[in-house]
Order: C-alpha cells, then structure tokens, then sequence
C-alpha cells in the first residue's frame, strides 16, 4: 500500500468522523433547542398564573372597597343596586380579561410547541443530510482507493 493510498484512506476517514461529529452535534443542539422552548413555556404558564392572581387580588380588592363603602355611607350592599351593578361591571370585565389572557397564553404556548417540533426536526434533517455526507465520502474514497491501488489517475475524481 502506497503513500497516496494511505493518505485516500486516512482523508476520507477523517472526513467520514467529521461529517458523523457534525450530525450528532445538530441533534444536540435541536435537543438543546427544544429544552430551551419547554422552558419558556413553563414560565409563561407560571407568569400566566401570576398575572391571573394579580387581577383576581385586585378585583378582590376593589370589591372590599366597595363593601366599605357602603358601609361607611350606611347603604346596605345587599340591596343597593348601584352598588352591586358597579361590583357585578368589575368582575365580567376581570372575567373576560382572564379570558382573552388565557386565549393569549394557549396561542402562545401552541407556537412554542411548534418551534419545539420544528427544531427537532431541523436538527434530525440536518443530522441525515450530515449522515448522507458521511457515506458519500466513504463511496468517494472508496473509488479514489480502488483507483490509486489499481495505478490508475485519481486528479479526474
């Protein structure tokens, strides 16, 4: 075996084992891709639970002044319709904020789902292409190989 055989082989190998390192490296990195998105969805659904506490504690305290209120204008709240029209206003608008917050939040983590289900497959496609390129390398090598143990000129390849 000669010297330009040797070094056919020893290319190609080295080529083969890139082409292999950089598939792995893609899958890796459309895995590490898909944590991060699971994790922005977590903390959007936490956020999501914050924010909703926030509006409930502030309808709640709205409804608490109210009630003192009434109590300090000597109206009873149970039968001041005012009173109760202005509490029942406060709590459909928190009702539908909450709704239209929840519509928003599903929106949200449906397009995280689907950035989470393209990087996956992003990274598998780029992991075949780089495959692919692995053993394209081995059937080029393979004929510059033949070529060069049979005698015959390789600079064509």
């Amino acid at each position: 075996m000669g010297l330009p055989l040797a070094l056919a082989i020893a290319s190609t190998a080295f080529s083969v084992m890139g082409s292999m390192n950089a598939a792995k490296a893609a899958k890796r990195e459309a895995a590490m891709r898909a944590r991060q998105l699971e994790t922005q969805k977590k903390q959007a659904e936490l956020k999501a639970i914050q924010e909703h506490n926030i509006r409930m504690a502030n309808l709640s305290t709205f409804i608490g002044a109210n009630e003192a209120l009434a109590g300090t204008m000597g109206r009873d709240l149970g039968s001041d319709r005012s009173l109760k029209a202005i509490i029942k206003k406060a709590q459909r608008e928190t009702s539908v904020d909450v709704a239209r917050a929840n519509v928003q939040l599903l929106g949200e983590q449906a397009q995280r789902t689907l950035a989470q289900r393209i990087a996956t497959e992003k990274g598998n496609n780029m992991a075949r292409a780089y495959r692919y390129q692995a053993f394209g390398t081995i059937i080029k090598g393979a004929y510059q190989a033949d070529r060069l143990s049979s005698g015959k000129d390789v600079t064509s390849i």
